[in-house]
């Protein structure tokens, strides 16, 4: 069975942070790929900022070009919406029973599982990677034997520090993949850019 780790995003925008956790989770973990799921709408966030999906996938498919192990995953566009987690692993692996599917989330996110929809059935059936996020106490989480905490660095970056940066008209070239900041920039994806 192929292992692969499920990064879901919003992507609004892809950013090194990403990137970088997929290379260390690649090289220090498990998964032999990574499927970066773009996420059309999430329960827990507002879509006021959020560019149309098949932008944020287009300028996700450019952002992982160069690494064959990193793969852009529209497959939630099909589904339902909101996009609930469980649904997605339920519908991959009927789909892709020679894959074995772990999902990775941010500490944020295992602090709020209880939250997340049939978030016992998603413990018991699929491991989570958990990777530490800046001021995210992991001491509190719940203990689980699918819960596997990784020691991969800490990136204090997030998707909405990017688009406030170019909404202000920052050069941020460095913070996004290679070619990303020329996209977005010569496609006006955000004000002020």
């Amino acid at each position: 069975m192929k292992h692969v780790g499920l990064l879901f995003g919003s992507f609004n925008p892809v950013h090194i942070g990403h990137l970088a956790l997929a290379n260390y989770i690649l090289e220090y973990e498990k998964p032999e790929e990574i499927w970066f799921v773009v996420t059309p709408l999430n329960p827990f966030k507002t879509s006021r900022d959020l560019l149309d999906e098949k932008v944020r996938l287009d300028i996700l498919t450019r952002a992982i070009q160069l690494e064959p192990r990193f793969k852009a995953s529209d497959f939630e566009f099909a589904l339902p919406r909101p996009s609930y987690t469980i649904d997605t692993l339920d519908q991959l692996s009927s789909q892709h029973p020679d894959h074995h599917f772990s999902v990775i989330m941010g500490a944020d996110n295992l602090l709020a599982i209880d939250k997340w929809k049939e978030a016992q059935r998603l413990l018991e059936s699929h491991p989570l990677l958990v990777y530490p996020r800046p001021g995210f106490d992991l001491d509190q989480a719940q203990k689980h034997a699918n819960i596997q905490i990784i020691q991969a660095p800490v990136f204090d970056l997030s998707s909405t520090m990017i688009r406030e940066a170019l909404q202000a008209g920052k050069n941020i070239r460095y913070l996004l993949p290679h070619g990303v900041y020329d996209y977005i920039r010569d496609n006006k994806l955000y004000p002020s850019v």
